[in-house]
């Protein structure tokens, strides 16, 4: 694993490596690919680069940037002598830097990414040779040589600089700051200039830690952005359901004591079932059964459990992960409402928490969110014939943020951005004769577009008329004036029709019943449908014989 980036070593006549360093005990070196003489580096997560000062570069001093592959670009140029170590400070996304003026003095200078340089006060009479900063005291640290000794100092931004303890002899390779183990690392020459790197602790603990090499004696290391961190997987989330044919986004960051410190780039993805999955932040597709997904970088490594199912309908008769319960929850702003008091029956304390239980008779919150769940899955092979989202369940969200679900109203409607739901949908089962057998998710999905409908701008709403266009025995009028762009009633046929036609996970048991389902719609209209569509044309002539 990369600890510790460096520049160095930089022997007479050669040029400065990039170098990275394994306190486990290795080091790589490579060229950076210039002959610059470099000082300091620091670290700034919004850019995810490091940067160097360029003291004497041949077109004046500059800053410069360095990726963590080692690629070195120009800034900005700055002011003389900047060569006694550089920091970062997050709150005001500026660099701090000393100079090392011809006077004898350490001078703190702070550096704006563009480049403006002001000198701010002198630190003490001495040659620094490292800088760094602490954000938990908002404090800068620095190691400054006088008389051949190295001494450890605190520098705040109000002018209080104060000299703490020794560092020790020949302390010329830098400064840095570990946040996972609060504690300095730095860099020291034995009397032959082999350099070994050794940690420091604000008790005056010093410790050698291990060999790195010849003349690493330029005030320049610093921690790599991801030590002491943690891999954390952001999508999938743990126990997440897919279906065969469904992306699946990978992607993770790694997180240190100070949040998040990197993306997904470079973090190598594996499935035990698949094998590799790619890098960085790859959408895959994964085949059927329950894979152990895998994220590393360097030493850093976890693992989620995701479930891959051959349709939809498997995917809703399997258990839900609490994060996907949560995920939905934080969708929509959920109520729970009792029904009559004093019937426990229609009281949602009767029935606590979330359980699964598809062959329980009692309703659940777990029923109300698998179906939205399910909603989420969905896919088809056309595009769908209303709203701007370009999934069924996002088209919901657009317009719909509170889903109330009662236990004692038989109503369904919506208004407002708020859809009031029945305790059928609480059920897994719409079949008074077959309470304990789940129907298909496709019976509440269907009433749940029709509402959402109802809180879209411009929806008509619906219009009785003296007959249904069928003429149907037993409807004496219709519901909807018109079927495009119609009211609820048009939006649920229109998802019915669509996922008998085309949908992509729905299996086919579940399409035939949609369109059965479609077929009640039929007496609902005022008019003969009709559409701008051809698809939905052509789905209107197949379903409903209109000639």
């Amino acid at each position: 694993m990369i600890d510790i980036y460096a520049i160095g070593p930089r022997h007479p006549g050669t040029d400065p490596a990039w170098t990275t360093i394994d306190i486990q005990g290795t080091v790589k070196q490579q060229a950076i690919g210039t002959t610059k003489q470099l000082a300091g580096l620091t670290y700034n997560p919004a850019t995810r680069l490091y940067y160097t000062m360029a003291p004497t570069d041949p077109g004046g001093p500059r800053l410069c940037s360095l990726s963590t592959g080692g690629t070195l670009q120009n800034v900005a140029g700055v002011g003389p002598r900047l060569n006694g170590g550089i920091a970062y400070r997050g709150p005001d996304n500026s660099f701090y830097a000393i100079a090392n003026d011809a006077d004898g003095i350490a001078r703190f200078h702070r550096i704006t990414m563009s480049g403006q340089d002001n000198v701010l006060f002198p630190l003490a009479a001495g040659v620094a040779n490292g800088l760094t900063y602490v954000q938990g005291g908002d404090t800068f640290y620095s190691l400054i040589t006088h008389d051949n000794f190295t001494w450890f100092y605190s520098i705040k931004l109000n002018g209080t600089v104060t000299k703490l303890f020794g560092a020790g002899l020949r302390v010329f390779g830098g400064l840095c700051h570990s946040p996972s183990e609060d504690h300095f690392y730095f860099v020291a020459n034995q009397p032959d200039g082999f350099s070994r790197l050794w940690t420091l602790a604000l008790n005056g603990s010093v410790v050698d830690r291990m060999g790195l090499g010849f003349r690493f004696n330029h005030a320049a290391i610093s921690m790599s952005p991801w030590f002491g961190g943690s891999m954390n997987i952001k999508s999938p989330l743990g126990g997440e359901r897919f279906v065969s044919g469904e992306k699946t986004l990978l992607d993770a960051n790694i997180l240190n004591t100070t949040g998040p410190s990197w993306n997904s780039e470079g973090i190598t993805w594996e499935s035990d079932r698949d094998g590799p999955l790619g890098t960085g932040t790859p959408t895959v597709t994964l085949s059927t059964g329950t894979h152990v997904i895998s994220a590393s970088k360097e030493r850093l490594k976890r693992s989620v459990n995701v479930r891959v199912f051959n349709d939809l309908w498997a995917l809703y008769q399997a258990a839900p992960a609490q994060a996907e319960i949560d995920r939905v929850l934080g969708d929509f702003v959920f109520e729970w409402v009792d029904g009559a008091a004093g019937d426990p029956t229609q009281q949602w304390a009767s029935y606590p928490g979330y359980p699964f239980s598809q062959t329980s008779a009692n309703p659940s919150r777990t029923a109300v969110i698998c179906k939205l769940d399910a909603l989420r899955h969905q896919r088809f092979l056309q595009p769908l014939p209303f709203g701007t989202a370009q999934t069924a369940y996002e088209q919901v969200r657009l317009n719909s943020h509170r889903i109330r679900v009662s236990l004692g109203t038989t109503l369904n409607q919506a208004s407002g951005g708020v859809i009031n739901l029945n305790r059928t949908f609480a059920l897994w089962s719409n079949n008074p004769s077959q309470p304990t057998v789940a129907a298909a998710y496709i019976h509440s999905l269907y009433l749940f577009n029709h509402e959402s409908r109802h809180n879209e701008p411009g929806e008509p709403g619906h219009t009785s008329c003296a007959t249904a266009w069928t003429g149907a025995t037993g409807i004496p009028n219709g519901m909807d004036a018109q079927f495009d762009p119609g009211s609820g009633y048009a939006r649920a046929a229109l998802y019915l029709m669509w996922v008998y036609k085309y949908g992509r996970y729905d299996p086919p048991w579940i399409r035939t019943e949609a369109k059965n389902l479609a077929a009640i719609f039929k007496d609902r209209f005022c008019a003969r449908p009709t559409s701008t569509n051809p698809l939905v044309r052509a789905l209107l002539t197949e379903l409903w014989n209109v000639t």
